[in-house]
């Protein structure tokens, strides 16, 4: 199998006042990309708007539209007989529900289905737990052109849990986009990595960047070899749109071989869920 080309933008709102400014944005970033050709574009968190969450108020539920819908129809418009996947997360409305959620659409195949972030964060000041409901599409994995991905949305790459779910699915990438602020900072790079190295798979995560209102993004997107070691990475406060090629082969034969799954004990295991 050839080299999968994966890229990630990273970009900030700063300057940009309206939903629809901030998507136009993110649509001719997504166009600019595919200059490179390649396999895999990844967005930030929430890619259409600014982080809204930092606000408990109502007006924000207006925001959210249906998967597929309007921004994975203009995306597909995009990419059309690129044979490009992109992984865009937007804020969904499913009747009267309302998540977090990633639509995967490719420019052969159209819309391939979606992912719906699984963990809600709680922290003091942020409001995600009023506007998301916890994901109920469980762990999906997604085949495009033979290559096995996942997703995650920011705060679920914190569960090491899924991580390991995802490896004993095979994926060849675990796709993450994120709006994580400098916070994270010390322990970014090295959760990020960890993933890779104790999985066996690529890891690739698009972060926002710039300042909203009382939250600074750390940007920093980057993408992790199998084996855990940095390919390239973002700095914190430049928009760019970072690329690298993966070899897929390569990384299925060192997960074939990696000892973490052959050494496992799941009998061991079974009081993380009770």
């Amino acid at each position: 199998m050839p080299e999968v080309k994966v890229a990630l933008i990273q970009f900030s709102t700063e300057g940009l006042e309206t939903s629809e400014s901030i998507k136009e944005k993110g649509l001719n970033l997504i166009k600019k990309a595919l200059e490179e050709e390649p396999d895999f574009i990844v967005l930030p968190e929430i890619f259409t708007t600014k982080y809204f969450p930092q606000y408990k108020n109502d007006s924000s539920f207006q925001l959210a539209e249906e998967i597929p819908g309007p921004t994975i129809n203009e995306i597909y418009n995009l990419i059309k007989g690129s044979g490009t996947t992109v992984v865009a997360s937007i804020y969904e409305r499913d009747g009267d529900n309302y998540f977090c959620s990633a639509g995967i659409v490719n420019g052969n195949e159209g819309y391939i289905g979606k992912y719906r972030k699984l963990h809600i964060p709680t922290p003091p000041g942020i409001y995600e737990d009023y506007f998301f409901a916890k994901g109920n599409l469980g762990h999906v994995v997604f085949e495009v052109n033979g290559i096995k991905f996942a997703v995650m949305l920011c705060y679920d790459r914190h569960f090491p849990e899924s991580a390991r779910i995802y490896g004993l699915n095979d994926v060849d990438i675990l796709f993450v986009c994120s709006a994580t602020p400098v916070g994270a900072r010390n322990v970014w790079q090295q959760e990020l990595c960890t993933h890779s190295y104790m999985n066996g798979y690529f890891v690739a995560c698009a972060n926002r960047t710039g300042t909203e209102d009382k939250i600074q993004f750390l940007g920093s997107s980057l993408i992790s070899s199998y084996k855990g070691e940095l390919i390239i990475k973002a700095e914190e406060n430049e928009e760019k749109i970072i690329t690298a090629e993966l070899n897929i082969d390569e990384a299925r034969v060192y997960r074939r071989n990696l000892s973490f799954y052959r050494d496992r004990r799941p009998e061991l295991y079974r009081e993380i869920s009770e």
